[in-house]
């Protein structure tokens, strides 16, 4: 007993020292595109109508996480399931898409007009036109009085052809 009682007392102090030294998380500034995405946190759901014809049920859902510094995106297109993020990189809103296609485009805030966002494609991200099929254009657009988000894109496939997407969706929760 006399040998543990000294080892308590010393696990006791160092437990109490650093029990002291709490980790402050402040507030991280972001861009206004950036607060303009935070406005869409919720549960939205509609139809996506693609250009070859298909309609399809959508539902995405949009999360703040890492202390308000990273907006993530659920997205559900018909019976594939997908994922983004949205954050500051130096001051302007970039976007990075985890496509079902297996690829993971990256996107630049081009412009913000009101609540429209438009997205540039960075070809930084490695993927290329013939050789990989990718989402290429999006543009998001926020009717706050109404509650309705307008989501668009354009796939550029394998072949060059393109496929694009119109997605209305609605605020559910």
């Amino acid at each position: 007993m006399k040998k543990i009682l000294p080892v308590i007392i010393v696990a006791v102090i160092i437990n109490l020292a650093f029990a002291e030294d709490k980790v402050e998380f402040k507030p991280i500034k972001m861009s206004p595109a950036f607060d303009m995405m935070k406005s869409l946190v919720g549960t939205w759901e509609g139809k996506l109508e693609r250009s070859n014809g298909e309609v399809v049920d959508m539902k995405t859902t949009y999360k703040l996480v890492s202390n308000g510094s990273v907006i993530v995106e659920d997205l559900k297109e018909g019976d594939q399931d997908m994922m983004s993020t949205y954050t500051d990189r130096f001051g302007k809103l970039t976007m990075t898409h985890y496509c079902s296609f297996g690829t993971k485009p990256v996107f630049n805030l081009s412009s913000m007009t009101g609540n429209t966002l438009d997205f540039d494609f960075d070809a930084k991200c490695g993927l290329k036109e013939g050789e990989h099929t990718f989402v290429k254009d999006l543009t998001l657009k926020y009717d706050p009085k109404k509650d309705v988000l307008i989501s668009k894109y354009l796939v550029i496939m394998k072949d060059k052809s393109e496929l694009t997407g119109v997605a209305t969706l609605k605020r559910v929760k």
